[in-house]
């Protein structure tokens, strides 16, 4: 039984380690850059247009 968990825990230190490789060499900051740049330029967009149609309503019933 203590070489499972012997095991288990060196599997954990592993994936450990290994996302700490893949954080600093392989994943891609530069797409996730983009499309979190994306994101807020929709949600913005989105944002401003629903103000724009609210504050509209919002004058032609005075």
């Amino acid at each position: 039984m203590g070489n499972i968990i012997w095991d288990i825990h060196m599997a954990a230190l592993r994936i450990l380690e290994v996302r700490s490789a893949y954080c600093k060499s392989d994943f891609e900051w530069d797409n996730l850059k983009r499309l979190a740049s994306k994101i807020v330029d929709e949600s913005n967009t989105r944002l401003m247009r629903d103000y724009v149609l609210e504050t509209s309503h919002a004058e032609s019933e005075k």
